[in-house]
């Protein structure tokens, strides 16, 4: 059994269910605390980003990149969005916001 990170105790710990993300939530019947030991992150790994700006850059569609990767085509058009604004503000070294008298 894992370990509670408020009372370090071993004994007494229960499933309680899972997070958004799905990993086990464990309960401590000690201290009554909830905690997660292994929590997995959300959202998608930057290797699929990656992936998914490289096919744009071969000139596949938003839509067909989406359904390669198994993703919306909305995500796919806002990782584009991003890339291409963060490579601009690297070369023109422009901030976030650009305010003109």
């Amino acid at each position: 059994m894992p370990q509670c990170p408020n009372c370090q105790e071993t004994e007494d710990q229960i499933k309680a269910g899972k997070n958004p993300s799905g990993s086990q939530r464990f309960l401590c019947k000690s201290c009554r605390r909830k905690y997660t030991p292994e929590p997995n992150l959300n959202g998608y790994s930057s290797d699929l980003r990656k992936q998914a700006i490289l096919m744009c850059f071969d000139g596949q569609t938003f839509r067909s990149i989406a359904r390669k990767l198994g993703v919306n085509h909305q995500t796919v058009a806002n990782w584009i969005d991003a890339y291409v604004a963060q490579s601009a503000r690297a070369v023109y070294k422009h901030p976030k916001y650009l305010i003109f008298d």
